[in-house]
C-alpha cells in the first residue's frame, strides 16, 4: 500500500488561473518560492532549493512525468540527501466545483523509508505543503 499525503484548498480563482500559478514560473514565485522549477511537459524539470530549520541548504529535484493541461500535473520529488532509490510522487489536480475550484495535492511514495523515518518524513513535508498550499490561497484569492 502506498502512503501519501492527500491535502486541498478551495479557491475562487478561475482553473486557468490556478495552472498558470503552478506553471507559470512568475506566479509560482508568488507561493513557493522564486527559484522553484517546474517545466510543465512530460519530460520537464522540477527543482526546488531550500533551506531547512538548521540554515542547511537542500534540493529537491525531479522530473515532470504527466501533465492534463488545466487539470493535473505530476512530478517526481527526491532530495539530493536521499538514498539512492528514494523517490517520491507528487500529483496537483484541478476540480472545478461550480463557483470554487479545489486544487488537490496528492504526495506518495513514503513507503522507501523505514518506518520511523517515514512517520517523521511525512509529517515535516505535511506542514511544508500546508504552509505552500495556504500560500497559493491567498495569493489566489487575493
Amino acid at each position: 500500500m502506498s502512503e501519501s499525503i492527500e491535502l486541498f484548498i478551495t479557491v475562487r480563482a478561475t482553473v486557468a488561473e490556478i495552472w498558470r500559478a503552478l506553471t507559470d514560473a512568475d506566479d509560482r514565485e508568488n507561493w513557493w518560492g522564486e527559484d522553484v522549477v517546474l517545466d510543465a511537459k512530460v519530460g520537464g524539470s522540477f527543482r526546488e532549493p531550500w533551506e531547512d530549520d538548521e540554515g542547511e541548504q537542500k534540493l529537491a529535484s525531479g522530473k515532470v512525468t504527466a501533465i492534463k493541461v488545466n487539470k493535473e500535473i505530476t512530478f517526481t520529488w527526491k532530495e539530493k540527501d536521499w538514498p539512492a532509490n528514494a523517490q517520491t510522487t507528487c500529483t496537483f489536480s484541478i476540480e472545478d466545483k461550480g463557483k470554487t475550484r479545489a486544487l488537490i495535492l496528492n504526495h506518495s511514495g513514503w513507503e522507501i523509508f523505514p518506518p520511523a523515518k517515514q512517520k517523521k518524513i511525512m509529517k515535516d513535508f505535511q506542514i511544508g505543503w500546508t504552509y505552500h498550499l495556504q500560500e497559493l490561497k491567498a495569493y489566489l484569492d487575493d
